[in-house]
């Protein structure tokens, strides 16, 4: 049924007409005299050629009659089928990025990556909002992690992508998530390498301006036992210029801002974590590890003021103000997890026992100075300024879930 029917006429086999069948393989076509023959074609069969045939004025109908045809059959080696997961998958309760082996992921970090996801945005501090809210949750695996910091920032600027399996975006999340009053919940999956044996990958990444990073992941499991270690270092050197002009109306005055600034942020990441998984069955795992973090940054800003009243041709004074920072940020995270799989589907228990031990020393040294429109000195004094900071962050978490 619905097989075509082509119409060629001899001697030179030029192509006449054409019909489909019916779809009890019936067809006709209508053709002047001379002689012809009939190729039937369908998709998984041989191209049949009937016998050459002659029509005249004269002739009735000619009827073929039965017309068979054979099935095409080739004798492969192999079929090899791939398939690659989606890289959005929606859900009822999430939306799930899935990471995959996009080279340009796995050499960003969770920044890069985050950046590209709809509805979250990164500030140059790396830091996230969801939503347009930075009142946000971020997780690593479900549960909270050394590996985000007091601020969260600097601890996902230093977690690279090759080591990120999916990300899962969660705008209306459940009690288990403990984000009351949030906007929603960032949940970071990291990849889990349990295959039998030794397992390991090596990623170099580098970047413009300068981004430079190693990443190592091992593992290795004899039956019950795996072993896993993975450590990654990272520096970066980004700079960046910034322009802004303001108008603030006063009365009959309007007085204008401009204001120019370049900012340089340098940050060297070190961070490790290694565990053992015991394996009572597939179903059930017991898992220790314990992570340690330290990020070192340094931060430069210059910013320059230009006041005018009422238009660019009245210039009132000028104002330079400088940020040197430097800011340490060690943090620590002792894990014991359990988890057990039910052979129903998407049923499971888990528990865990969690100790973070985060803190943040930073150093801030403001300077500014004040100046007349013409660049003498002005009567306002200098103004120095030192900041000393040191924030501490330390959670003993206990959480058993069933889903």
């Amino acid at each position: 049924a619905y097989a075509s029917v082509r119409l060629f006429k001899l001697p030179d086999s030029s192509f006449v007409t054409g019909n489909i069948t019916t779809d009890t393989g019936d067809f006709s076509i209508d053709a002047p005299a001379g002689t012809y023959y009939a190729l039937l074609e369908f998709i998984g069969y041989k191209a049949t050629k009937t016998p050459v045939f002659s029509l005249t004025p004269d002739t009735a109908p000619l009827d073929l009659g039965t017309l068979k045809v054979a099935t095409s059959s080739n004798v492969l080696e192999e079929v090899e089928v791939r398939a690659e997961k989606s890289s959005m998958e929606m859900s009822l309760d999430k939306r799930v990025f899935n990471v995959g082996k996009d080279l340009a992921n796995a050499g960003g970090t969770a920044v890069d990556i985050l950046t590209n996801v709809p509805s979250v945005s990164v500030d140059i501090d790396g830091n996230v909002s969801l939503r347009g809210s930075s009142n946000v949750r971020i997780l690593v695996d479900g549960k909270p992690s050394g590996l985000v910091s007091i601020k969260g920032g600097s601890g996902l600027q230093q977690l690279q992508g090759s080591s990120i399996e999916r990300i899962e975006i969660i705008t209306n999340p459940s009690a288990r998530y403990e984000a009351e009053g949030m906007s929603g919940v960032i949940n970071i999956i990291l990849k889990k390498e349990r295959k039998e044996g030794f397992n390991g990958s090596f990623d170099v990444i580098t970047g413009y301006p300068t981004n430079l990073g190693l990443a190592a992941n091992v593992n290795y499991r004899r039956k019950n036992l795996n072993f896993f270690v993975n450590y990654t270092t990272s520096y970066r050197n980004t700079p960046g210029r910034n322009s802004q002009y303001q108008e603030l109306y006063k009365g009959d005055s309007t007085i204008i801002t401009q204001q120019n600034s370049t900012s340089s942020l340098k940050g060297q990441n070190n961070s490790a974590r290694a565990g053992i998984d015991y394996f009572f069955n597939e179903n059930n795992v017991l898992t220790g590890s314990y992570l340690w973090r330290i990020s070192k940054g340094k931060r430069f800003s210059d910013i320059r003021y230009r006041d005018f009243l009422n238009n660019l041709n009245n210039p009132t004074g000028i104002t330079n103000r400088t940020q040197d920072e430097t800011e340490t940020e060690p943090n620590a995270e002792y894990a014991i997890s359990y988890k057990r799989k039910f052979e129903r589907k998407g049923h499971e228990l888990s528990a865990d026992v969690r100790y973070l031990d985060n803190w943040e020393d930073s150093d801030q040294y403001y300077n500014q100075a004040t100046f007349r429109p013409d660049g003498s000195a002005s009567d306002i004094p200098a103004l120095l300024q030192r900041s000393l900071n040191y924030e501490t962050e330390k959670q003993l978490l206990f959480q058993l879930d069933y889903t």
